[in-house]
């Protein structure tokens, strides 16, 4: 029988990047939203910064969130105590006195392709990814889709590195064995080719347009984020899974598709707008298999069998990463990557930068 971490070596919330909303949400007031166990609130600063910050005003705890932004700070709705976007008090219109403890926890930001991301820790354990090998600048972002799952997080993740699951989803025939490797401490990939088998329209159309085999490669980081990228021989599709634990044991996964931005406006306008729609399309069509098989699943380490070994060792690395701990102002770091570990991963693939 396989080793595998008991259920509860799995954070509740796993320390990470997570996305908060699109940037067209941050438009002269704040947005809160609850999550991760906590009020979060989001604005923007007088030259259009994102700021993420614990929503729960230090003094009497009231939503910042239903606040308004006042310059380059924002302002609670019940005392209008005012916080810069270094999380400290700014002022407080009754005194001059400000006590020194009074300060929000401000949390790392990116902002990409029209989306809010943040680290939910006050330091990001590492840069926010991308699809390995290829510049943010390069491709465009669709608009989102997601759906609610009744299972752990952490199962979401492992989907990719089930080898029973790759022999019998999809209507693919799996072409060799799947490779996983590590290409970072906080992050771990499956690949695999495929036959595109199967006899719906949609594979149909794949194999006319796209090709009838294909490489699929799917990068996690931290369990909640994932880059997967579909190689054909007359296309490439990209898509981004980012996952949200939620406090009833249930997980929210957004996924957002990506294609190569076009070089002029015309093809932005056009060409850019109907790859993304028809992409979103099969690609939506794609995983609401995988949506029908993982609601209602739950981990049983005890039943994991010889060919669930990739599938163990998922387990077991994503149990052994850092976690943010529930007040959120500390980190456990029993579980990081020690630096004796350091010569086993190279340097992140590719980083993200503002776009």
């Amino acid at each position: 029988m396989l080793r595998a971490p008991p259920a509860a070596s799995f954070p509740e919330y796993p320390a990470s990047w997570y996305l908060f909303c699109r940037s067209h949400e941050l438009r002269g007031r704040p947005v809160s939203r609850e999550m991760l166990g906590r009020r979060i609130a989001a604005f923007r600063t007088a030259d259009g910064r994102a700021v993420v910050i614990d929503a729960r005003c230090y003094h009497l705890g009231a939503d910042l969130g239903h606040g308004q932004v006042v310059g380059d700070a924002i302002q609670c709705p019940f005392h209008q105590w005012e916080y810069g976007p270094d999380g400290r008090c700014t002022r407080i219109p009754v005194t001059d006195r400000i006590p020194p403890a009074a300060r929000q926890t401000v949390y790392p930001v990116v902002e990409r392709h029209g989306y809010i991301f943040f680290f939910n820790l006050p330091q990001a354990l590492f840069p926010i990814p991308f699809f390995a090998g290829v510049d943010p600048n390069s491709l465009i972002a669709g608009g989102p889709f997601q759906t609610v799952l009744d299972c752990p997080w952490y199962m979401v993740g492992a989907n990719a590195f089930d080898l029973q699951h790759f022999r019998a989803a999809h209507d693919r025939r799996l072409i060799g064995d799947p490779e996983v490797t590590s290409p970072h401490a906080f992050a771990r990939r499956a690949s695999a080719c495929f036959r595109v088998a199967g006899d719906s329209f949609q594979d149909k159309i794949t194999r006319l347009f796209a090709g009838n085999k294909v490489t699929m490669a799917i990068t996690d980081w931290c369990g909640n984020m994932l880059f997967a990228t579909a190689t054909f021989s007359r296309t490439t599709s990209y898509g981004m899974v980012v996952t949200e634990p939620l406090s009833s044991g249930k997980v929210v996964v957004r996924v957002v598709v990506f294609v190569p931005r076009s070089s002029s406006r015309t093809g932005r306008l056009l060409r850019d707008s109907l790859g993304l729609l028809i992409k979103r399309y099969f690609i939506k069509k794609f995983l609401s298999s995988d949506a029908a098989r993982l609601d209602g699943a739950r981990y049983s380490p005890c039943g994991l069998i010889d060919w669930d070994k990739d599938l163990a060792e998922y387990f077991t690395w994503l149990a052994g990463l850092p976690r943010a701990v529930p007040n959120n102002s500390a980190i456990e770091t029993s579980a990081r990557p020690s630096n004796n570990d350091a010569h086993r991963y190279p340097p992140i693939e590719s980083t993200a930068s503002h776009v």
